[in-house]
Formats: C-alpha cells, sequence, structure tokens
C-alpha cells in the first residue's frame, strides 16, 4: 500500500474511532472549527460561491462555483484535511494542464495543509465492510470514506 493510503486510512480510523460502529461526532466538530471557517471565508474571496455542503449525509464541505463560465467543484473532506478539485468532468491534479488555473485556491489550500487528492487515490478500495455507514453494496473507497457515499466520479477520464 503507497504511504500516503496508509495515511488516509489512519485518518479515516482517527476519525470515525471503530469502522464497526462509527462516530460522527468529528462532521461538526470540525466544520465549526476555526480552521474549515477561516479556510471557507478565504476561499469566498476569491469566487462567488454555492454552497452544497450536506452535513446529514456527507463527511464533506461541498462548494461550487464558476470558472471559465463553467462549474466547478470543491470537496473538502471533514475526516481530515484533504481535498479534491473537480472541473469539466476530471479531478484536477498537478499533472493536468488545469491546475496553474486554479493556482489560487490551491495556494489557499495547501496554506492550511489541504492535500489535494487525485482520481487515483479517490478511487483506492479499502477491504472493509460498510454497511455500518448505512449504505448499501457501497464500495469502501476513499471518495466515500473520507467525502460521501453519494458522491462518484468517472474512472475512464
Amino acid at each position: 500500500m503507497h504511504p500516503k493510503i496508509n495515511q488516509i486510512f489512519h485518518d479515516i480510523l482517527n476519525a470515525y474511532g471503530n469502522l464497526k460502529k462509527p462516530n460522527f461526532h468529528f462532521v461538526m466538530d470540525s466544520y465549526n472549527s476555526l480552521k474549515y471557517q477561516s479556510i471557507l471565508h478565504d476561499i469566498y474571496s476569491l469566487f462567488k460561491v454555492i454552497d452544497n455542503t450536506d452535513l446529514n449525509y456527507d463527511f464533506c464541505i461541498s462548494i461550487q462555483f464558476e470558472h471559465y463560465n463553467k462549474p466547478s467543484f470543491l470537496y473538502l473532506s471533514l475526516v481530515s484535511t484533504y481535498a479534491f478539485l473537480y472541473y469539466e468532468n476530471k479531478v484536477i491534479n498537478c499533472i493536468d494542464t488545469m491546475y496553474h488555473e486554479f493556482s489560487d485556491l490551491i495556494n489557499i489550500l495547501f496554506s492550511y495543509g489541504f492535500i489535494l487528492l487525485n482520481k487515483n487515490e479517490l478511487l483506492y478500495e479499502f477491504d472493509i465492510d460498510t454497511s455500518p455507514f448505512n449504505v448499501e453494496n457501497q464500495k469502501a473507497l476513499v471518495l466515500a470514506l473520507l467525502f460521501s457515499f453519494g458522491l462518484s466520479i468517472s474512472e475512464n477520464i
């Protein structure tokens, strides 16, 4: 297992406490923390943002903004300081040509210690039972455990 994946699994265990009986108190604790409120303030200063966050079902802050008149999506995990940026049906990473177009946003993320995940990391599947999360037939993807079982990204892009 890749060292970053090991760290992600450690962070998941640390947040949920016990994967057989997950404790979701971290969601509101993280959301209300000064760190998350500060980063949101900084992001809101860059863009006109639509907040799609649903703290009843998700483990992330979900925001939408326009970039070149196209919708862009940023997801900030409340499990730990992980994020991903989704634009034009793909996850933006450091080798993507659009990466530099989001440099101000990425600099904000990095200044708060967030790690920008790529598609392969998000689609990594842990061998754990997800039934305690009250989801049926869902894979234990990093995407689901860090952000939301309701999110999906294309594996083909």
